[in-house]
């Protein structure tokens, strides 16, 4: 399954990216402030559930902008695009809520995320272009490793409806806080 493939390089990069934070990891700590604002950009793959037992893979390209409201409680919004081929494209503008479950200003931030939005579809069948809107709901998880105070890989895992499985690695950097 190509879908597999993908994830197994995407589970690669993020084992890569942890290997290479580890020796920043021992480094003497200092006294970090939470976040407040940061952004990210997202690549990945998703998957849409397809008529019969074939799922439909998309690779996905997006970015969010989170905003703290508390020490751990955060909006995100995001924009995600997502694409099958020149005849199958997604859209995704979703408002998320996160959660971390581990104090932010550590090296490693384990964090929850759920949110609802707005699927927009384009595609083409026999020549005929088609568009539909539809909702999209997502929840799942994710672990930032800061690599330095201030920049940030995350791999993150998600189930939902349309798409019924996304997993990306986010790249961000914290605008505001962690100093």
């Amino acid at each position: 399954m190509i879908f597999s493939k993908s994830l197994d390089h995407c589970v690669a990069v993020a084992a890569f990216l942890v290997a290479c934070a580890t020796p920043l990891c021992a480094q003497p700590s200092q006294q970090l402030t939470r976040p407040k604002v940061e952004g990210k950009v997202i690549l990945g793959s998703v998957l849409f559930e397809g008529d019969g037992d074939e799922d439909i893979e998309h690779k996905a390209v997006g970015a969010a902008l989170r905003v703290y409201v508390t020490k751990r409680l955060s909006f995100e919004p995001e924009y995600l695009y997502m694409r099958h081929s020149d005849n199958d494209q997604d859209h995704i503008i979703q408002p998320n809520i996160a959660y971390d479950f581990t104090d932010p200003t550590n090296r490693l931030v384990a964090y929850g995320i759920a949110g609802a939005g707005v699927l927009y579809h384009k595609d083409s069948l026999f020549g005929r272009g088609r568009s539909v809107s539809t909702w999209t709901l997502s929840a799942g998880g994710g672990l930032k490793v800061f690599l330095t105070n201030r920049l940030f890989v995350s791999p993150e895992f998600r189930v939902g409806r349309e798409p019924s499985f996304r997993a990306t690695i986010n790249v961000g950097y914290v605008f505001l806080g962690r100093r």
